[in-house]
């Protein structure tokens, strides 16, 4: 069984696209990216839905294992998102884990800002 330890990107990208073809989505598993990026905001505010309105101590829960239902929902939605930013770096050809170290070393280089969480 595929699991974070033992999966790749690559990997995830291919069962990805395996399921578009099996459900007929786009043309030859391809879909337009344009829609795939405002489907991703869809789930992105699905995924949102979890965490509204949560007070500190619901935060403080879910992050101590305390709540494992809205977790479950939680990583559910956060598949969602994660799918369909699968398939943008597919359809357009780029390698996410570039893309991510490329983006560490920009945030790494930016002056500090400070720390204000929203109370």
């Amino acid at each position: 069984m595929m699991n974070d330890g033992n999966a790749t990107l690559n990997q995830l990208k291919e069962e990805v696209h395996k399921l578009c073809l099996r459900k007929g989505w786009g043309v030859e598993g391809v879909q337009d990216p344009q829609h795939v990026a405002m489907a991703m905001t869809v789930e992105m505010s699905e995924l949102l839905e979890h965490f509204q309105w949560l007070n500190p101590e619901d935060v403080q829960a879910l992050m101590a294992g305390r709540d494992p239902e809205r977790v479950a929902l939680i990583a559910e939605e956060f598949a969602d998102v994660m799918m369909y930013g699968l398939q943008l770096a597919r359809t357009l050809g780029f390698d996410i884990t570039e893309q991510v170290l490329r983006k560490i070393d920009i945030v790494d280089h930016r002056p500090p800002k400070p720390y204000n969480p929203v109370r």
